[in-house]
């Protein structure tokens, strides 16, 4: 539930900025990655603090953060790509990535950013 109530506040934030700059002529893609960028640091608080409730140390989390928003980013951006030169709509091309990016952002950032401390860890 948290996961939802923070990625729902990161999409407002995220979305206003795609949608805006699209309104403003800026292509698809462009406005993709500065969304993105833009609700990066957004997101990794909010998983940490709010999500994830993690106490860990923020500069390796930060850092295990950014691998997995970048492999994940970049899988977004795929998806997008290809279904706009499939000719999708690209306000839907934009929700499918989204959904991509998501899914395995959650599930990358519960098994490797944001891990429970193990037995053998401590």
């Amino acid at each position: 539930m948290r996961y939802a109530i923070s990625g729902g506040l990161n999409t407002v934030v995220g979305f206003g900025i795609i949608f805006a700059l699209m309104g403003l002529g800026v292509s698809a893609v462009l406005a993709n990655i500065i969304g993105y960028t833009v609700g990066f640091v957004q997101s990794f608080f909010f998983s940490k603090k709010f999500v994830f409730r993690s106490d860990g140390k923020m500069a390796s989390e930060g850092l295990r953060y950014l691998y997995m928003f970048v492999i994940c980013f970049l899988l977004n951006l795929a998806v997008l790509k290809i279904l706009l030169a499939y000719d999708v709509k690209p306000l839907l091309a934009q929700l499918a990535a989204a959904c991509t990016y998501s899914g395995f952002m959650y599930v990358l950032s519960a098994w490797l950013v944001f891990r429970p401390k193990r037995q053998d860890d401590i």
